[in-house]
């Protein structure tokens, strides 16, 4: 009976990247404490799972940034501590937390403003003016 078992332990071939997975399990915490440390946020956030890592980004004079990057061992988790954390105080501060997301995927997001799906409807209005004239 042992057997089966043992041959769904086995990893399956995708467990091989698991960084790629776990990034989407990594939450940004905004508005945060300049008194606020690394371990802090470690103990604040364990609650809701298994905190992988945290990262407080900071300036070349070493000041803090006022945000961190809270990376957790899955998506549930990171969704619990989201929900969890979210609009909390912490050391005095109100923090909002969000899903972290990569650099070029957040640039992707606030490059497309709003209106840039209208552009055709423009282009068409034109051409109606131009019959006009004629």
């Amino acid at each position: 009976a042992g057997a089966p078992e043992a041959a769904a332990a086995a990893s399956p071939p995708r467990a091989k990247k698991p960084r790629a997975a776990s990034r989407k399990a990594r939450l940004i915490v905004r508005n945060l404490s300049f008194k606020c440390s690394e371990d802090d946020l470690r103990s604040l956030f364990s609650p809701f799972g298994t905190v992988l890592e945290v990262n407080v980004p900071r300036k070349p004079d070493g000041k803090m940034r006022g945000f961190a990057f809270v990376q957790l061992r899955n998506v549930l988790e990171a969704a619990k501590a989201l929900r969890g954390m979210n609009m909390k105080e912490i050391k005095g501060r109100p923090v909002a937390v969000d899903w972290a997301v990569a650099k070029d995927k957040y640039r992707a997001t606030q490059e497309r403003g709003p209106g840039d799906g209208d552009k055709e409807e423009d282009e068409e209005e034109e051409e109606e003016d131009e019959e006009e004239k004629e």
